[in-house]
Formats: structure tokens, C-alpha cells, sequence
């Protein structure tokens, strides 16, 4: 599962140092997204202070794991959920270090500027699905999506599903799924003002405005970041460790998102826009060296009417991308340097429904379609996939003991291709097996598919139009205990996938992909946290999340990477984090441990496990109505070299300095 295809969809996601010129474009975008600050058209009125301010508190809620808002306690399978705190605490600038810092899942990052994607269960990042705002963020030819991307300050919260959820979800949802929420139009502080700097060139500036003015509400953020990169570590590959310079891994990125909304007593309308525009490095010399560029426009419409019985919705988004790649070294067949551009669009549209029903049921539907299509050299000029969906769940919210059945017929009209059906069922169930209801268990069984992407089916030479879906069944059982202040939860699970996409070499000399691929993941998840009062204005929280992965390779017995790990599935890794609360200092440490990820199929070879601490002092103050707050965060504690993937070395400790104001 945790194989993301050699050749093809890698060399697109990685890409001189820029000219005079495109270093000016960085600092000339900047302002002008800045100036939309100014420019927004509601009044920057405080929000009411009950208002679900998301700086300061998450509602324990999941809408990701049901369709329905329910307790994540109260929900059949589990869900992690992280909103403004846990963003503060980490001082994640983008979703890659907020989920490698607390989520217990596996973030494979190939080094501090580059690509960024999520393996969860034993799943390659192809195999997990990442929504914003309900709707699929996945590039359609890649089948991925770098998290590295996207800033953590247009969030509102993230929740991740563990396990299948192909019956709500469709495609992709093999391992889980990672739903990220973007900030809501007229919730939170009024003004919120960011700078931040650090070592190697690290600067960061951004600023958020929402207001609301009667039955309107909006927000509009900015933000701007670049760094360097250029720090000293010792070449453990040479004699004596020498000291060398990471170079040519320089990065700057420019973020922008804007909402508006309506509502009333029965009726809210929502749209939304988001930019993001990336440059980055990716390795070699101060002068030479392959780079990369990514840019995504991405707009969105949300619409809900409440009726007698519940409430209809629709809603749809567009989307489109651009990534750029040039590198001076040959690649391939190619002798010469590289420099190709490839584009993508996505589109979709959905009806739901939502009813309740008697007996504490709520009943969910959806129909929706869409289509992907790209562009790109290596591509014909067809190269477009197009779906219809038919989705309906139940969900009985009240009784001890609660169903969750859910099912989905997914269509598929691939280009030159025969259509494709696929029935996806699954049920949950959510039990309390005692009269108080601080202890659940939860159990979910589930099939889950994957659809070739563009890039296994039309690139040129070696896409094969005839692929069939990846197909397979996840099973989860566990239980959560949540006494007062507290919450402790342990899942076991396993799941299965036959006819997996692998790309492998032919006879002609180049890569093509193939359904031989059969894989089997089994594991344990552990969490808990717990918070103490301990008076006015002081308190202390703590966590720990654990994960234990035996992901195994099913696919030919004759083969030596049969029943070996996967590459790069760590077989556990360990997160934990503090934060204690004098009054108006903050004190936060948080910890990072990941196992041995073997580097081959036969699993000859493999990366060592790493620690890794972060540490923090924030100091917050009321000047007026400003809230005024200072970091200091201090990265990578102990000064350990270590790599996530192969040859992508990680930062040594540094220092980054935040200030914050914000209006309230």
C-alpha cells in the first residue's frame, strides 16, 4: 500500500537558481495580498465572543467520520482532530509539520522544502484522501497531494479518519482520510497580524481579517513565507564526517484565502477562493540544481436550505493547477536538461440531502459528478476521467448501542477505457456496553477502492488504459475512555488490497504499471491526553498518540520482497507533547519519535529511527483591545541529523521568533 509508482509520477513531482526577476515577483505578490486586508468589504466587527473562537477552543465534534455532526467518542471509528491549539503549540506554518508534530499518522517528507505527503495505516499517500471543506484537494494525474503547500493559518481544524472511507468518500480513502476545514467567514478574532523570522533566511508575514455586518459575514488571509535552507550538517557517507552545505533547497510560497457568507433563520450560502503560488529548490549547488513550481486556484460554493424534516445542500468547486519542473541533468531517455510544465483541472458538483428521522436516526444522501482532466508533454490530448457518485449513509444518534451503515456506488467513464462500477459497503457500530457513558467501543468493517490516475493510464510511454480499480477491506475494533478532563483510546485493525497499481520495468527499457500488487496491514493505535486546573490562568495538558504497523508486501511468494515491510511504512512511531500554562506564559515541548523504514522491497536496506524535541516560550499580553504574543520556538533540541526519506537531510536545531497581535 505504501508504494508511490517509480518513474513517471515521481519525476513529476520533482522539478537554477531563480533570476534577478522571479526573486522579484515574491516580494512584489506579497504586498498585494497583504492590501486585500485593507480592501475587505465588510466592517472588521468583533465577533461575539461565543462564536467558536478557533484560536482558543475545538468543539470534540466529527462530521468526517459520519456525515453527521456527532462526539468523536460517539462515532464508529477514529478520528484525530486538531484545530487553532494545536497549531499554536506546534508553531506548524504549513499542514505537513502540524500532522507530523500530533497526528498519529506518517508524514514522508524528502527534506525541510520539498515534497510533503501522508502514509496513514500502512496506506501510500495515493491511498489516502485529502478533502478541504468535503470536496477532493488530490491531483488528478499525480494522485497525491503535498500538504507542504498548504499554510496552516487559512485553518479552521483538521480531522483525520482512520480506516476506510470509501463509502462515504469514494475513491482513494483506502487508508483514511485527512479533512482539513478552512477558517469559517466571520468566526474568531476580527484582526490577527503574524511576522515571524528565523535561521537560514526563515521569514514569514501574513494577517486575517473577518467581520460580519447583519446576515454577511466574510474573512480574507494572506501570508507570505521564504527561507533558505541553507544550513551545515556532517556527510556521514564521507571520511571523517565533514562538514557540508544544503544547498540549492530554497523555498518561498504566497497563500491567499477569502470567504463570504449568508445566513439566516433557514438558509446560509458560502463561497470561497484560495491561492497558493510555490517556488522551491530541490537540491544541488548554489548555481545548478533541479527546481520546482506549483501554483493552485481553487474556488468553491456551498449552498443549504433547512426544511420541516432537515435539510438539501448543493454545492461545487473548480480547480486548477499548475507544476513546473526544471532541472539541468538529463532524466531518463532525455540526454538534455529538463523543463516541463504540466497542468491539471478538477471539477464537481453534489446535491445532498439530510433527513432526521424517528427513533434518533439521521439519514444522509448524496449524488454528485466530476471529471479530472491534464495536460502535459507526456501526455495525449485526452487525457480526461470523468465520475458520478450515489452515496447514502444512516446514522443512529441516540440508544447504547448505534449503527452507522453506509454504501456507495461509484461510476467511472475513463477515456478509451470500458466504464468501471464500483459498490462500496461498510458499517460501524458504536456501543456502550455500561450505564455511564465515559467508555465506547467503537467497530467498523469496510471495502475501499482506488481508481488508476491519469499519470497510470495515458503517460507516454508505458500508461495502460486497461487498469483495473485497486480493490480491498478494512476492519477496525477498539474502544475510548473519556473521564472528566481525560481521554484514552486504543484501535486494533487490518486491512487488505489486491490488484495494486505497481510500475515496473519492461523489456523496452521503460516503466509501465500493472495490477500485480497484493498487500496486507495490520497494527495498533493508542492515544490519550489529559488536562489539570491549577488555578487562575495556569494549567498544564499533555498527550501521547502511538502507532504500531506491520504492512506487509502479499504479492508473489517468489518474489524477495514477499512478506517483507513496505517501504518507507515505519513499523511505529511515538508522538507526544506538554504545554503548561503560568498565566501569561506558555511553556510547550513536543516529541517525535519514528521506527526503521526499510529503503528496498526486499528490505535489505533501511533508514534508523529517529527523536526528535521541539520546545517553545510564547508570552501573550493585552495592550488595549490588542493581544499581543511572543514566541520563541527552538527546533530539533537535541541536534539530531537524521533523514525521513533517503539523502533528504532534516534541519539541526534552530531558532524562530513569532510575534502575533491580534484584535479580539
Amino acid at each position: 500500500m505504501a508504494h508511490d509508482p517509480p518513474g513517471p509520477s515521481v519525476c513529476a513531482f520533482r522539478c537554477t537558481r531563480p533570476s534577478p526577476s522571479e526573486a522579484r515577483v515574491f516580494l512584489l505578490r506579497l504586498p498585494l495580498l497583504l492590501a486585500l486586508l485593507a480592501a475587505a468589504p465588510l466592517a472588521a466587527q468583533p465577533a461575539d465572543s461565543s462564536a467558536g473562537r478557533a484560536d482558543t477552543t475545538l468543539p470534540d465534534v466529527t462530521v468526517t467520520a459520519t456525515r453527521v455532526p456527532l462526539p468523536s467518542r460517539d462515532a464508529p471509528a477514529r478520528v484525530t482532530a486538531l484545530g487553532r491549539r494545536a497549531v499554536a503549540a506546534t508553531n506548524a506554518t504549513h499542514v505537513a509539520e502540524l500532522l507530523e508534530a500530533r497526528a498519529p499518522l506518517f508524514v514522508r517528507r524528502y527534506g525541510p522544502s520539498g515534497l510533503a505527503t501522508v502514509t496513514l495505516r500502512g496506506a501510500g499517500s495515493s491511498q489516502t484522501l485529502l478533502l478541504l471543506d468535503g470536496r477532493p484537494l488530490t491531483d488528478p494525474q499525480l494522485g497525491a497531494m503535498d500538504v507542504s503547500l498548504l499554510p496552516t493559518v487559512l485553518l479552521e481544524s483538521v480531522e483525520v479518519l482512520h480506516g476506510g472511507g470509501a463509502a462515504l468518500y469514494g475513491s482513494d480513502a483506502v487508508g483514511g482520510v485527512v479533512h482539513l476545514r478552512a477558517v469559517q467567514p466571520g468566526e474568531g478574532p476580527a484582526l490577527r497580524l503574524t511576522s515571524e523570522a528565523g535561521a537560514w533566511g526563515q521569514r514569514r508575514m501574513g494577517g486575517l481579517l473577518s467581520g460580519r455586518t447583519g446576515r454577511w459575514s466574510g474573512v480574507v488571509v494572506a501570508e507570505g513565507e521564504r527561507a533558505d535552507e541553507d544550513f551545515q550538517y556532517p556527510d556521514r557517507s564521507l571520511l571523517g564526517e565533514p562538514l557540508v552545505r544544503h544547498a540549492g533547497w530554497d523555498r518561498q510560497r504566497v497563500a491567499g484565502y477569502g470567504a463570504a457568507a449568508y445566513s439566516d433563520e433557514a438558509t446560509t450560502l458560502r463561497a470561497a477562493a484560495l491561492l497558493v503560488d510555490a517556488e522551491r529548490g530541490l537540491g544541488g549547488t548554489d548555481s545548478v540544481g533541479a527546481r520546482q513550481w506549483d501554483r493552485q486556484v481553487r474556488l468553491w460554493l456551498d449552498g443549504y436550505q433547512k426544511t420541516g424534516w432537515g435539510r438539501i445542500g448543493a454545492g461545487g468547486f473548480v480547480q486548477r493547477a499548475r507544476l513546473r519542473y526544471a532541472s539541468p541533468f538529463p532524466a531518463g531517455d532525455r540526454p538534455d536538461a529538463l523543463d516541463e510544465t504540466g497542468r491539471t483541472a478538477t471539477a464537481g458538483l453534489d446535491l445532498r440531502t439530510h433527513v432526521t428521522a424517528l427513533d434518533g436516526w439521521h439519514l444522509t444522501g448524496s449524488l454528485s459528478a466530476g471529471l479530472g482532466t491534464a495536460d502535459h508533454p507526456s501526455f495525449p490530448d485526452h487525457a480526461t476521467d470523468r465520475y458520478s457518485a450515489l452515496a447514502l449513509a444512516g446514522a443512529q444518534t441516540g440508544g447504547r448501542l448505534r449503527l452507522f451503515p453506509a454504501v456507495r456506488l461509484d461510476a467511472y467513464a475513463p477515456t478509451e477505457a470500458a466504464r468501471r462500477l464500483v459498490l462500496s459497503p461498510s458499517l460501524g457500530v458504536n456501543g456502550q456496553p455500561f450505564a455511564s457513558d465515559a467508555f465506547r467501543l467503537k467497530a467498523s468493517a469496510g471495502r475501499v477502492f482506488r481508481m488508476p490516475t491519469l499519470n497510470d493510464r495515458f503517460w507516454r510511454p508505458g500508461g495502460n488504459l486497461y487498469l483495473q480499480p485497486e480493490r480491498g477491506w478494512t476492519v477496525d475494533a477498539g474502544g475510548v475512555w473519556t473521564p472528566r478532563g481525560a481521554q484514552l483510546e486504543v484501535t486494533a485493525f487490518v486491512s487488505t488490497l489486491r490488484d495494486q497499481i505497481v510500475w515496473q520495468p519492461t523489456v523496452e527499457g521503460y516503466w509501465a504499471p500493472e495490477n500485480v500488487g497484493r498487500t496486507r496491514s495490520l497494527g495498533v493505535e493508542v492515544s490519550a491526553s489529559k488536562t489539570w486546573l491549577l488555578g487562575s490562568g495556569r494549567g498544564l495538558g499533555t498527550g501521547l498518540s502511538a502507532t504500531l504497523t506491520d504492512a506487509r508486501d502479499r504479492s508473489d511468494p517468489a518474489a524477495s520482497s514477499y512478506d517483507r515491510q513496505l517501504r518507507y511504512v515505519p513499523r511505529w512511531t511515538a508522538k507526544g507533547w506538554t504545554s503548561l500554562a503560568l498565566g501569561a506564559l506558555v511553556l510547550d515541548v513536543n516529541a517525535q519519535a519514528v521506527g526503521r523504514r526499510t529503503t528496498t522491497a526486499d528490505a535489505s536496506q533501511s533508514l534508523a529511527p529517529y527523536l526528535v524535541f521541539a520546545g517553545q516560550l510564547r508570552y501573550a499580553r493585552m495592550v488595549g483591545p490588542v493581544r499581543a504574543t511572543l514566541g520563541l520556538h527552538l527546533a530539533n533540541l537535541t541536534d539530531r541529523i537524521y533523514e525521513v526519506v533517503q539523502s533528504t537531510v532534516m534541519p539541526p536545531r534552530h531558532l524562530r521568533v513569532r510575534l502575533a497581535l491580534q484584535i479580539l
